[in-house]
């Protein structure tokens, strides 16, 4: 692969997963009404899992 495509692949992995993780996180403030309701916790951790690819592919 080459290295900007793994570089834009790894930022796009990252920025996903930190989305995901920051959505999970603003259900906990009642104000805010997504829209929508996800199953959290599949939410969450597939984020921490985006996240953990896009620190991996970063190097």
């Amino acid at each position: 692969m080459e290295k900007a495509t793994k570089k834009q692949l790894s930022l796009l992995c990252f920025l996903a997963g930190f989305v995901l993780v920051l959505i999970k996180d603003l259900k906990g403030i009642q104000e805010i009404d997504l829209g929508f309701s996800w199953p959290w916790a599949i939410m969450f951790y597939s984020g921490l899992l985006l996240m953990a690819i896009g620190y991996y592919l970063r190097g």
